[in-house]
């Protein structure tokens, strides 16, 4: 386990002086939780600008695990946040005060700066204690098979049932929630006003005083753990929740139902928090206090007398004769149509005289590392959940750094006479979270400081052949689930990404064409990330980027070249997956032809000059760096990526000449030397392997046409990030609201794709058009992770063909990360 970076914020003048030091674990200290998105949200007591402490409450905030500076707030309440939640896409956050004032946000026109309230719901009193979505009813489970089995045999999607079905067993939004006195509730959005359906219920009808509790998700059902302390008796009371809503109209009522389970016991042991070891599994349970227990849910039988037992005992023969064995008189004792169940300890941990455990959490996925993360309040401790044994343990140091670079020097004066230091010693872990593919930890202290940690991928000694497969394994998961992967891409080895690469590269291929096709665009961003990591591959990155994007053009083009009423149109062979050759050179040759006329099918695609015109400088810049290649052999990477050398890209590139041609944006002296590398390109083995060298002609062709036609296309921009690759050695000391000029990096063009037109930093990514304003445009939006900028889609464009194109990268960039809205206004 290893320090990736620690936040910093500015010293606060004036802090409660029993606040660090307090004993008492009911008091309400900052949390975080992290998305599938990888989308840190956590809570202060303060604004994280705030040095002079007026703004005491509760304010939540979230930032990417790539740009931590960038922390943007979502919402400030008079009260203490006491429960942070994030539902399974990773689109809504629920936020809930130590009064019973649950709200739920989501992003405001798919901006991470911008949030706002779909529904809430008030239990007037209660102090929320933990909360959790209703699951949806899907599932991507990871199956025990072979590396070489297929993807779609490795990795299924199970149905279950989903925690509370609508009309047409639709599974419907909603979380539930369970209070400090014992108080389980539910809540769903009406679709009518803001103020959600609630219904609740009480663990026992004596109400206990709640701690700590716990949420997991079985058979449509949500599973409660609470810790509970009542008359000097301590435990965890376990239950299940049901809910229902009878078939009507949207505001029918909501009903929930209890069902009890067998109760852990404690005897000496005040536990502080609590988790179940998986997310789906429901038969182990951690306990944290002054020591970490493991708890099992076994079943148990329990002999009875013979008379009891199952069948005819006169005599204690059987029907047919003869004596009963005597097994079959001792059955065991049914409890509600099932085996009796009892909790049974499994494992125990010290803390090691940290000051006992504060927080624990486990891992989320069955197929992750089965480790266990237990936070003291000046250290983390990394467990084995299988064998019971301690891994690693590290200290978190919460004091300011002095050669830190962007963090304020640190400052000694005595508490209470002067400003606190940045990061002071007096701050203790409060509360941890682990990523949902298990690749990192992130923790954060009292100060609301954030430390997030590097965690073995599976182990730290495995060998390199065995750890290059379980982070494909992992990547393949990341790819078909929907999961984002940056907490994976984070802590790999730079000396294994290009195995890996090669690994996934190889895999893909052997899919089924139907596997392919669906997730071929998962596919490619995979590939784009792990190239942006290396330095070395920026230009396989940015030729991939282009080659996404010249297929985000064709994939709107063919919708508008889709005519149905048509089927004989001379355009058909465009749309053509397999005997498109002939037809597409007859096209070709008479593109212009087919633009003229009011009721020429390219008339829909004057919307996209723009990205017609990227399609047309993408293969220029393709052309060229041939040509570089050509010339010097040792530019080319024996596994590096170039659009030249694969067969599917220049043939999307030439439908979109020949779709440019008609539109009249030119390009019409291309397509002949890329029909002849798409013949040349064919005949290698795979997209990955090294084509034929082209015959000297077609070099001498490209070479004429490059320096004759100048416009080239880089797409790796400029970009300032944790796992950017800058070089710079672990861990990171940053601070809130300052950008750390170290962390950026800027790649540099080769020699072929440099000219006066080549896209500036000020130019939209998406659109290919400038942002306007000169270098300080009104408003843009900027993805941090891959430093793409993009104009605001708040005005629809005209165009439908336009409009679909623009949709596409609306939700999120093009590399997966989210939008920040950014204005000079």
């Amino acid at each position: 386990m290893e320090l990736i970076y620690s936040m910093r914020r500015k010293p606060l003048k004036c802090e409660p002086p029993n606040f660090e030091n307090s004993a008492d674990p009911e008091e309400v200290r900052p949390i975080c939780t992290i998305s599938t998105c990888n989308i840190i949200a956590f809570s202060s007591l303060t604004e994280l600008s705030d040095t002079d402490g007026d703004t005491w409450g509760g304010h939540v905030y979230v930032c990417d695990l790539d740009t931590p500076w960038e922390s943007h707030k979502v919402v400030s309440t008079v009260y203490p946040v006491s429960a942070l939640e994030w539902d399974g896409e990773g689109k809504h956050l629920l936020v809930a005060t130590t009064v019973g004032d649950v709200s739920v946000y989501t992003q405001k026109d798919y901006l991470l700066n911008e949030w706002t309230c779909l529904y809430t719901a008030s239990f007037p009193g209660e102090h929320i204690i933990k909360a959790v979505f209703f699951h949806n009813g899907r599932r991507i489970f990871a199956v025990e098979k072979k590396p070489d089995a297929p993807i779609s045999e490795r990795i299924q999607m199970l149905r279950s049932v989903p925690t509370l079905k609508g009309f047409g067993g639709v599974a419907c939004e909603g979380a539930c929630l369970i209070t400090g006195t014992g108080l389980v509730g539910a809540m769903m959005p009406t679709g009518e006003s803001n103020r959600a359906l609630v219904a609740s219920d009480c663990l026992r009808a004596p109400r206990d005083h709640i701690a700590a509790a716990s949420f997991t998700h079985k058979n449509g059902s949500i599973l409660i753990a609470a810790a509970w302390r009542r008359s000097g008796r301590r435990g965890v009371r376990c239950a299940a929740c049901a809910l229902s809503r009878p078939a009507g109209t949207r505001s029918a009522p909501l009903s929930l139902v209890l069902q009890p389970l067998p109760t852990v016991y404690l005897l000496d042991d005040e536990p502080v928090s609590i988790t179940w070891c998986l997310r789906e599994d429901t038969d182990s349970l951690l306990i944290a206090g002054s020591t970490l227990t493991l708890w099992k849910l076994t079943e148990r039988s329990y002999p009875v007398h013979k008379l009891l037992s199952k069948g005819p005992v006169q005599g204690n023969t059987t029907p047919g004769g003869g004596p009963k064995a005597p097994t079959d008189c001792f059955n065991t004792v049914w409890c509600g149509g099932g085996v009796w169940q009892v909790w049974q300890a499994a494992g125990a941990w010290q803390a090691g005289g940290s000051g006992g455990g504060a927080y624990v959490c486990s891992a989320r996925l069955a197929q992750c590392a089965p480790h266990v993360l237990l936070a003291a309040p000046r250290a983390l401790h990394l467990l084995s959940r299988d064998n019971h044994h301690y891994v690693c343990s590290r200290a978190v140091g919460t004091a300011a750094v002095p050669d830190a670079g962007a963090v304020t020097p640190p400052k000694k004066p005595k508490y209470g006479s002067g400003a606190v230091p940045s990061g002071a010693t007096c701050a203790t872990v409060s509360c941890v979270d682990i990523s949902h593919l298990g690749g990192l930890a992130v923790a954060v202290d009292t100060h609301s400081q954030l430390h997030v940690y590097k965690l073995p991928q599976p182990c730290a000694d495995i060998p390199t052949p065995l750890s290059v497969q379980h982070i494909a394994m992992q990547l393949e998961y990341a790819m078909v689930s929907g999961y984002d992967c940056l907490d994976l891409l984070m802590t790999m080895k730079h000396n294994i990404v290009e195995a890996v690469y090669d690994r996934l590269t190889e895999n893909f291929q052997r899919q089924p064409q139907s596997f392919q096709q669906y997730y071929y665009h998962s596919w490619l961003k995979l590939r784009i990330a792990l190239c942006s990591l290396v330095g070395g591959a920026r230009g396989c990155a940015a030729a991939l980027t282009a080659l996404q994007l010249a297929q985000a053009a064709w994939a709107a083009c063919s919708a508008a070249l889709r005519t149905d009423d048509k089927p004989d149109a001379p355009l058909a062979a465009l749309l053509d997956e397999h005997d498109y050759e002939k037809s597409l050179l007859a096209l070709e040759a008479k593109a212009e032809t087919l633009g003229e006329g009011a009721s020429s099918p390219f008339l829909a695609l004057q919307a996209l000059r723009r990205p017609l015109q990227r399609a047309i400088d993408t293969a220029l810049t393709a052309l060229a760096a041939l040509v570089a290649v050509a010339a010097s052999p040792q530019m080319h990477q024996s596994n590096g990526y170039e659009v030249w050398s694969d067969s599917s890209a220049l043939c999307v590139l030439r439908r979109l000449v020949v779709c440019a041609r008609a539109c009249g944006r030119g390009g019409d002296a291309l397509s002949r030397p890329l029909a002849r590398l798409a013949a040349t390109a064919a005949t290698a083995p795979g997209a990955a392997a090294t084509p034929p060298a082209p015959k000297r002609d077609l070099l001498e062709e490209c070479a004429s046409l490059t320096a004759q036609m100048t416009a080239r296309v880089w797409d790796a921009l400029p970009r300032c990030s944790v796992s950017a690759p800058h070089g710079k050695p672990w861990p990171l000391y940053l601070e809130y609201g300052v950008e750390p000029e170290a962390l950026r990096y800027v790649p540099e063009p080769p020699a072929y794709a440099q000219c006066d037109s080549t896209p500036a930093v000020a130019m939209d990514s998406i659109r290919y058009m400038y942002l306007g304003g000169g270098r300080r445009p009104a408003r843009w939006r900027r993805c941090g992770r891959c430093g793409a900028k993009s104009l605001p889609a708040a005005a629809p464009a005209r165009s439908t063909v336009q409009r679909a194109y623009d949709t596409r990268f609306l939700a999120h960039c093009r590399c997966g990360g989210k939008w920040t809205l950014y204005s000079n206004i």
